[in-house]
């Protein structure tokens, strides 16, 4: 099982100017490469305050050259909000600049904000990820396109491929049974949501595996805090969970095809969380890949100090004492 991280909490706290925000992630970035972690991932948002979400391709582009050998993933690009072609386009770029360690992570979005902001309704998100995944595949090919979509009209062919073949490695969000058999379906694996029960991980787990008419990778994120003890270990995350659960609520993520979400404190932290002290950690997830065959998780971690040494200093100790134990 192999275990990465999601750059989310590093935008955090969002008092200091963004120049800075950016510079000390970068830092931490590049003391991180050589620690063991199997990739680094960033989210995609737009019109977030006061929230803060910067935008994936040129943050990831950065940051190519400090990762080492550890894989970059997009986690999630909210594709039905986004020019197919354009995509396309970048990713092979992206892919090339990472020298074929960039993965696709793609979601459907959910925001109104957004979704109003990009042209489309509800009603589009899946139709127009389904044929976006199409176009893009079309094109990465290296043929000459003639496509006539719904919502893309393409004619012509790309400059350059991706580096790699056919494709990198697309990922599809999930949080419902019909997300999954759409990534069993469309993706090359299946990335279940931080709020997502470890329950209904290993219930959707067993969906996607039947749904696959090949092998296909599971991955989930999960919220990570570390302590000397899971009271502790709550205790320092708890202003960071409130945050996130407002967010959330604020942005109405909970959608009536979706498992419940934990979206509040309300739900026990063991039913969806990784938290504790490292050894706590170590046992949640050798106990989930035991019972759902993971192939890796993504650590949204909680409790991050905001200062980048101190930052350092604790995704090392995660690297020590967790990872080095589950991977």
């Amino acid at each position: 099982m192999k275990i990465g991280y999601h750059l989310t909490p590093f935008w955090s706290p969002t008092d200091r100017p963004p120049t800075q925000i950016l510079d000390e992630a970068i830092e931490v970035i590049r003391e991180s490469a050589s620690m063991g972690f199997g990739w680094v991932s960033m989210g995609q948002h737009w019109l977030s305050h006061p929230t803060i979400w910067p935008q994936p391709f040129p943050f990831l582009a950065r940051i190519a050259p400090e990762t080492g050998s550890m894989r970059i993933k997009t986690s999630m690009l909210l594709l039905p909000l986004l020019n197919a072609v354009e995509v396309a386009e970048s990713v092979a770029t992206l892919d090339h600049l990472t020298h074929g360690r960039l993965d696709v992570g793609v979601a459907i979005g959910y925001r109104e904000d957004e979704l109003l902001a990009a042209g489309v309704s509800r009603h589009d998100r899946v139709r127009k990820l389904e044929e976006s995944i199409a176009l893009m595949k079309e094109l990465w090919s290296g043929d000459t396109v003639s496509f006539d979509g719904h919502y893309a009209h393409a004619h012509g062919r790309m400059g350059f491929t991706p580096l790699q073949k056919p494709h990198p490695p697309i990922e599809m969000a999930a949080q419902s049974r019909g997300a999954t058999e759409r990534a069993a379906r469309l993706a090359d694996a299946v990335f279940f949501g931080p709020q997502v029960a470890w329950r209904d991980i290993a219930s959707l787990a067993a969906v996607y595996r039947r749904a696959r008419s090949t092998h296909g990778r599971v991955y989930a994120s999960r919220c990570l805090m570390v302590g000397t003890s899971k009271e502790d270990a709550a205790s320092r995350a708890r202003q960071y969970l409130e945050r996130t659960f407002r967010m959330y609520s604020t942005w109405q993520m909970q959608e009536s095809s979706m498992v419940p979400l934990q979206l509040d404190f309300e739900r026990s932290l063991d039913d969806w969380t990784v938290h504790g002290s490292p050894a706590d950690c170590v046992e949640s997830l050798l106990r989930a890949r035991d019972e759902t065959g993971l192939d890796g998780v993504g650590f949204t971690i909680y409790s991050l100090p905001p200062d980048p040494a101190a930052r350092i200093d604790y995704l090392r100790m995660i690297a020590e004492e967790i990872v080095a134990r589950v991977t």
